[in-house]
């Protein structure tokens, strides 16, 4: 079952209001069958509310019914009729979208409220042309140009397929160097880093070394120099014993 929503309204000095307390008359076009039972062309009316609106529950029509929609009194100037296929739909439908169909034939009507019209054409340039002078008639062509026109586009559609694989695998390369490039990237910077760290280690290393040897030389020219200083007292001191020993003896002899 499916439900449909009615929403009516007319135009008065303020705009368009409610059709209210109006009412829908609803009857299916003919006999039909839902699932064993036989269903009779019975009609049944739904009374607007002051909204102008209201919901029934229909089952869906298929291809040997549609439904008679009916708004409004004979004696109403404004009164008129659908006739409306109706889908099998878990969910409401509003009654303005459903489809126009021929109340003979029940095949679809277009916007304009004309059936749509079968053209046959003798070839497929024949068809384009009615096609194009007629967009909504339906036009046919024999089977033979038929055939080579899906060929052509089977034909078509392969070759687009190659290239696209085509393009697909130059992609996957593409990012298959992009990333090799990457990783080469990486690797090389982590041999830069490991020859810095390598070089300030090294620094670290000789500036130890120059400072142990600046210290060492130090150290000798301080022993150097002292060893200095203890050579030229004790020249002094030799320097110095002889006129003390004058000294002594004149001073005996007095």
């Amino acid at each position: 079952m499916t439900q449909i929503n009615f929403d009516f309204g007319h135009p008065s000095a303020s705009g368009v209001v409610a059709l209210d307390g109006e009412t829908v008359h609803v009857v299916p076009t003919e006999r039909f069958r839902k699932d064993k039972r036989i269903v009779v062309r019975d009609s049944f009316d739904v009374t607007l509310s002051t909204e102008g609106t209201a919901t029934v529950e229909v089952p869906p029509t298929d291809s040997t019914f549609a439904y008679e929609v009916t708004v409004g009194d004979d004696a109403d100037s404004w009164r008129f009729v659908r006739y409306v296929s109706v889908p099998d739909s878990k969910t409401a439908v509003e009654f303005a979208d459903l489809p126009d169909v021929d109340r003979a034939t029940l095949g679809p009507v277009d916007n304009n409220g004309s059936m749509v019209v079968f053209d046959m054409a003798d070839s497929l340039e024949a068809a384009e042309a009615l096609s194009a002078q007629y967009p909504t008639h339906l036009v046919f062509y024999p089977e033979g140009q038929a055939k080579a026109v899906a060929s052509q586009i089977l034909e078509d559609l392969t070759g687009a397929r190659a290239v696209v694989e085509s393009q697909s695998a130059a992609a996957a390369q593409a990012a298959n160097a992009a990333q090799a490039a990457s990783d080469a990237s990486q690797a090389a910077s982590a041999q830069v880093t490991a020859v810095a760290d390598s070089i300030t280690e090294s620094k670290t290393v000789v500036e130890s070394h120059a400072n142990e040897a600046l210290t060492a030389i130090d150290e000798a020219v301080k022993s150097v120099k002292d060893k200095a200083s203890d050579v030229s007292g004790e020249d002094k001191a030799k320097d110095e014993t002889p006129a003390d020993t004058a000294a002594d003896a004149t001073s005996q002899e007095a």
